[in-house]
């Protein structure tokens, strides 16, 4: 059997759903609501990078975001996004390497500069 497709839920994401005082927090929920949603219908899997979750939750799994499985960053992973064309900013750089490396096509993102590569992005309305 094989896994369903991998959500992404990149940083900014992340902490706009944390923050309820973030401006993309209400659009983050509906949103999250949603892939939870699909998660418990088995359609898609969630993954965050294990190091972007971890500092809004630690390793606690009784929160808003346990059922998100968590993409655990090891050295090679930090040295190719160090050697990416996004080296200016190594957070975002790694989850476009652990995106790459673990074949997610999918990104939860309110970052505009996810635009820039061949990845879906949700929500859709607050990107575009």
């Amino acid at each position: 059997m094989m896994d369903p497709p991998k959500v992404l839920l990149e940083q900014s994401f992340l902490q706009a759903i944390a923050d309820p005082a973030n401006a993309d927090h209400e659009a983050a929920a509906a949103e999250y609501l949603d892939l939870v949603g699909r998660y418990e219908s088995e359609e898609i899997l969630l993954v965050a990078v294990h190091t972007h979750l971890g500092e809004l939750v630690g390793l606690d799994r009784k929160h808003v975001f346990a059922p998100v499985d968590r993409l655990w960053v090891g050295r090679q992973h930090r040295r190719a996004a160090a050697r990416s064309l996004v080296a200016d900013d190594a957070e975002f750089a790694l989850t476009l390497v652990m995106a790459e490396r673990h074949r997610v096509r999918t990104v939860a993102s309110f970052d505009p500069r996810i635009r820039d590569y061949e990845l879906t992005v949700v929500p859709v309305a607050t990107v575009d």
